[in-house]
């Protein structure tokens, strides 16, 4: 009888410790799906920057929806920067998070540029924020191959 309770006791632990494994595999996967759903999100926005800046140009639409897509992709960012990354993946995060505030002091700069009407493409294209998008787009490499 003794035994029995012993090893139900001993069975329930190990169940329990393999939660947590379970639960930091999760994360981990949560993790990275997050990251690259957020890169993939950037290059999208990279690639749509360009017309779309041209556009804002001349046309009030089209500049409406560049202070949207901005506006859209700070809020991603600032998303993305409040995730809790897994130690494996710290380094790759602290990179993305420094990119990510780059981001988003040239896109409140954009944005208040664009309210004062002064949209200029040639700035935006000959910026650090065309390069900063491209760093963000480049690293997916890593994030793919993060295995805890």
């Amino acid at each position: 009888m003794k035994l029995n309770i012993v090893l139900l006791l001993v069975l329930a632990v190990g169940l329990l410790s393999g939660c947590g494994f379970i639960d930091k595999v999760n994360h981990s996967l949560n993790y990275v799906e997050e990251a690259t759903n957020f890169i993939d999100d950037t290059s999208r926005f990279a690639e749509q920057l360009p017309t779309l800046a041209g556009q804002a140009v001349t046309d009030p639409e089209a500049r409406t929806t560049l202070k949207n897509e901005l506006t859209g992709m700070k809020e991603r960012s600032a998303k993305f920067n409040a995730l809790q990354a897994p130690d494996f993946a710290k380094n790759v995060h602290e990179q993305l998070v420094g990119y990510n505030e780059t981001l988003t002091k040239e896109i409140n700069g954009y944005l208040e540029k664009i309210n004062d009407g002064a949209i200029d493409w040639k700035a935006i294209e000959n910026s650090r924020f065309i390069d900063t998008l491209n760093q963000v787009t480049q690293i997916s490499d890593k994030v793919k191959s993060l295995t805890p």
